[in-house]
């Protein structure tokens, strides 16, 4: 008997956990398989495109391959390509290598940015809804920040020197946070001041992150990127993009040839094609079953569905109770439309009616700083709130079932992340410091410290104030070398096994070992700064000696 085929339009978050539930499902049913089908072979991490655009974490990061995440499920069939045609009447979607037969058919193919139509957008800027527009951002900022640095003109330099995100929602403010952090990273790449590097947040409402009910977060936020150097302009919209300009509603202009916008999200343009009822911004209407409006055997979920729920419509507000298009409204749907298809093919189980279940968001300003609003009650804001948004996501692993990739998020976020980027401002990050050698400098400082007690004499006296510099983390590396010194000095003249491993603790340590939990994270790079600009001058981007 032939196998009969239920098709996954779209592999992002909905159409992956329909894909992974669905196998599970029907796992010990040989009559169907499910057919997952998109034009990429890995599955994109969308909420953590900003990390990537800004240089935070590779690329790599956020593509998860979907053999990889369905290698145990033999149930699951992967197609990579673009969907070409579509049937109703036939039950069929045709890709450039196959014509698919479908007995269910579920359209997760996700959104895209919307522009609403304003002029110079597409031609020059930058939107970040994909992860191929990730990477074009990526390679725009360090190109275009390294061309200011270089150029004369101070017009032209203004322009390349200014970033404007346009959006103050998770999108907006989350790429506003990465860029203060990466800001640092290209002015001392680029012999820049910080503050030569322009960042504008532009917002058409007069309030920013207006998905969070609860306004003093939105508030804290605000704070954060005010402090940190973001020129806020609130209650302004952009009416136009130039080739070298920001257009703003009063006519006034930001000069800036790197604009980003995220001030809006929209069905993907394919959906016209496939004769379904649309609504709000191009999406697919559902049907409480989350099957497109006026189809028995068509199901919407993701992005690309747009379904009112009753409970949450406030008759006075038309755009009130509309599935919003976040992880946990995909999620939701896909959690509709699998028992809903075991039902139609099987009859097992009862039609489930779409709820939505939102725990709450969290959303991160750079690494170090996030507000979090939990179960509409709990407000959490800084580091408690950073940890709850990596909880969030290695809860999203845990449902995939993917300790592989669970695994790398945890190396990639915590100990793979250059430049202090992480939530412990690096101590954590193997690429900066030795986080694993805390414990053998912490034992090593206490020891000296009660060899030099019992020991008389200046060698005592200096193995005390080299072991309270080594426990405290401060010039670990001087201190480090001066006790090998030291201790072989002890060595030569009473020979001892204990004594035998300080100096190779010592030098182990002379690795930079204070920079991680120590105070040499701060006092070393004070230390680089201020003997550097002593000794060698100030480095810049342009010289003019003779201006002097």
């Amino acid at each position: 008997m032939m196998t009969k085929n239920i098709v996954i339009v779209g592999a992002g978050y909905s159409g992956v956990f329909a894909a992974r539930k669905l196998s599970k499902q029907f796992a010990n049913n040989a009559e169907y398989q499910i057919v997952l089908i998109d034009k990429h072979s890995f599955m994109t991490y969308m909420t953590e495109l900003h990390e990537v655009a800004t240089k935070r974490v590779e690329p790599k990061h956020i593509q998860f391959d979907l053999r990889q995440l369905f290698v145990h499920q033999k149930n699951v069939k992967v197609v990579t390509a673009e969907v070409l045609a579509f049937d109703k009447e036939a039950k069929t979607v045709t890709t450039a290598e196959n014509v698919i037969p479908y007995e269910k058919l579920v359209l997760a193919t996700g959104g895209t940015t919307n522009t609403f139509g304003t002029p110079g957008v597409e031609e020059y800027g930058f939107t970040l809804w994909s992860f191929e527009e990730a990477l074009r951002l990526r390679e725009q900022i360090e190109r275009i920040i390294g061309e200011g640095a270089r150029e004369l003109d101070p017009v032209k330099r203004a322009a390349k020197l200014s970033i404007v995100v346009v959006g103050s929602g998770f999108t907006g403010v989350e790429l506003a946070g990465e860029l203060i952090e990466q800001r640092k990273e290209l002015a001392a790449a680029n012999f820049l001041d910080e503050s030569e590097i322009k960042l504008y947040v532009v917002e058409a409402a007069p309030t920013i992150l207006n998905m969070l009910s609860d306004r003093k977060l939105a508030d804290k936020a605000e704070a954060y990127m005010t402090k940190h150097g973001i020129h806020l302009l609130k209650a302004t919209g952009v009416t136009a993009v130039k080739e070298h300009a920001a257009v703003l509603a009063d006519g006034s202009e930001i000069p800036t040839e790197t604009l980003v916008w995220t001030a809006g999200v929209k069905a993907k343009e394919q959906g016209s094609k496939w004769g379904l009822q649309t609504g709000p911004a191009g999406r697919f209407m559902a049907d409480e079953y989350s099957r497109a409006v006026g189809e028995e055997d068509i199901y919407v979920a993701g992005d690309v569905a747009a379904y009112q729920e009753p409970a949450l419509t406030n008759p006075d507000n038309p755009r009130s109770g509309w599935t919003p298009q976040t992880v946990e409204g995909g999620e939701s749907a896909a959690n509709t439309v699998v028992p809903n298809i075991v039902f139609d093919l099987t009859g097992k189980g009862t039609r489930k009616v779409f709820k939505g279940h939102y725990q709450g968001f969290a959303v991160s300003v750079g690494a170090h700083y996030t507000v979090a609003y939990l179960y509409n009650k709990i407000a959490l804001t800084g580091f408690l709130a950073n940890m709850m948004k990596h909880i969030i996501n290695y809860y999203f692993f845990l449902q995939l079932m993917s300790g592989y990739h669970l695994f790398h998020y945890t190396l990639d976020e915590f100990f793979r992340t250059p430049n202090g980027r992480t939530p412990f401002f690096g101590n954590t990050s193997r690429m900066g410091n030795a986080l694993w050698a805390v414990p053998l400098r912490l034992a090593l400082g206490v020891i000296l410290v009660m060899v030099g007690t019992n020991l008389s004499g200046t060698l005592g006296l200096l193995l005390v104030i080299y072991g309270g510099l080594i426990f405290l983390g401060l010039l670990t590396s001087i201190a480090a070398f001066l006790t090998f010194i030291v201790s072989l000095i002890l060595l030569f003249m009473e020979p001892s096994t204990t004594l035998l491993l300080i100096p190779f603790a010592s030098l182990a340590l002379m690795n930079g070992a204070g920079r991680a939990f120590g105070l040499d994270h701060w006092v070393t790079p004070m230390l680089n700064d201020f003997l550097g600009k002593t000794f060698n001058g100030k480095m810049a981007s342009h010289y003019n000696d003779l201006k002097k």
